[in-house]
């Protein structure tokens, strides 16, 4: 039985399509209640395309009993740092959770921040309109109470820039010959946010009263999280020298410096790989600037000349020197470098100087000057860890904007010649400068005896 058409909802406001009691559709719990509203942004050209979730059914570390207190790999439990020890969800078999798929679910249990269910959005850029989408159901577990479990249970859902918000499963009341509840799956729950950070965060934690959840083992069900963005749009008007910061993560656990990722990339050429985000990575010319000195043309006559034109063009970027590469690159072979080349097929100079000579020809009462424009390369992207861990969590993870000479576009050199301005008319108009003669005015001036 299809599931019910339904109208778009606002931004910020969870939307829940075809409950499903046990295995069988109840149209008659279809409406879903409508939480906090956010201010719907600007509409995006962007498509909205696929985000990875890491184990958005719960199904790994695999286990065979009905249920297991074992965290799943991928997500955090209350810290980030790692897998972390406190035990914060229940996973229950696909036989126990009833999930009309067949998939294994995560039971949220004490109702606080220390136990909230998180993972970050991998590949999810600041900005980015984000929706995620999973499914829902009030816990089985055989120490809910029917009072617990009669208006369905609470939990909330919060993306790292979008609204703390609330949703509430559906009520069940029937108890299973196995002793455990008759579980009621919601499918098909969106919350939509605006990340503020680089792969932000998602977090899911249980809001059962605590009057209803004594043994702190009461609390909802979900599973099939699922992703997609809407990216936003490549920003070209950042200056090589105001580049965003260099972001290292260790699983979900977001580093405040990137000494440590930068250490483990390059400790072997094949520890790590560069991928580059092709979308945000660009060539361009830098603006033009004036080298050396401009040449007023004051004589009567045409001046014809060789002129020497340096130009020299560096890199920008913030990563550690032992990276050797921008800002502090120097050319030597790193193991980052090396990932960095391999993953761009660019073995860019980090910094680059050329001496070259134009013919000057100055027409009288012109000005010449020389500008050169620099051809560069902006390449954004991640150097991960290439042997992954069973469980992402122990992954390296480096996010860098690298700005450097272009190896596709050459350098530019304009010869510009023009009229002189007002001033430098008056200037050319001023009398030489010179000392007085010697002698008197009206003195003839002679040869000493």
């Amino acid at each position: 039985m299809a599931s019910r058409p339904r109208s778009a909802a606002p931004a910020g406001v969870l939307t829940r399509t075809a409950p499903v009691i046990g295995v069988c559709l109840s149209l008659g719990l279809l409406a879903g209640t409508p939480l906090a509203h956010a201010a719907v942004p600007p509409a995006r050209a962007a498509a909205p395309v696929p985000v990875t979730v890491l184990n958005g059914d719960f199904a790994q570390p695999a286990f065979t009993a009905a249920y297991t207190g074992v965290n799943p790999y991928a997500w955090s439990v209350g810290s980030t740092a790692g897998t972390g020890t406190t035990t914060g969800v229940y996973r229950w078999n696909a036989a126990t959770s009833g999930h009309p798929d067949g998939l294994t679910a995560a039971s949220l249990r004490f109702p606080n921040a220390a136990h909230g269910l998180k993972q970050r959005l991998r590949g999810v850029r600041s900005g980015a309109r984000v929706t995620v989408t999973y499914d829902e159901s009030p816990g089985v577990i055989n120490t809910c109470t029917a009072a617990a479990l009669a208006e369905g249970q609470t939990y909330t859902i919060e993306g790292e820039g979008g609204p703390l918000t609330s949703g509430t499963t559906l009520p069940t009341t029937e108890k299973l010959p196995s002793n455990y509840w008759k579980p009621a799956w919601r499918t098909n729950v969106t919350y939509s946010f605006t990340a503020n950070a680089n792969e932000p965060l998602i977090t899911f934690t249980s809001s059962v009263p605590n009057a209803q959840n004594a043994s702190g083992n009461c609390g909802p069900m979900i599973t099939n999280v699922r992703a997609t963005q809407e990216p936003p749009p490549v920003d070209k008007t950042i200056p090589a020298g105001a580049l965003p910061a260099s972001e290292a993560f260790m699983g979900n656990d977001r580093r405040s410096t990137t000494a440590d990722a930068v250490a483990y990339c390059n400790g072997a050429v094949n520890r790590c790989t560069f991928t580059a985000e092709e979308d945000y990575s660009f060539s361009y010319y830098a603006p033009a600037r004036v080298a050396a000195e401009t040449y007023l043309n004051c004589t009567r006559n045409t001046l014809n000349r060789i002129r020497p034109v340096s130009t020299a063009n560096r890199s920008y970027g913030d990563l550690p020197a032992v990276a050797g590469l921008p800002g502090s690159g120097t050319g030597a072979p790193t193991n980052m470098a090396q990932q960095y080349t391999r993953g761009t097929g660019l073995s860019p100079a980090w910094s680059t100087s050329q001496e070259r000579s134009v013919t000057e020809i100055v027409q009288p009462a012109e000005v010449s000057w020389i500008e050169t424009q620099a051809g560069r390369r902006r390449t954004e992207g991640w150097f991960t860890a290439t042997t992954k861990a069973a469980d992402p969590n122990n992954d390296w993870r480096i996010h860098t904007v690298l700005d450097h000479p272009s190896t596709d576009l050459s350098d530019r050199i304009y010869q510009r010649t023009g009229p002189l301005t007002a001033s430098e008319k008056q200037r050319c108009q001023s009398d030489r400068p010179n000392a007085p003669t010697p002698v008197g005015a009206t003195s003839p001036a002679g040869a000493e005896g």
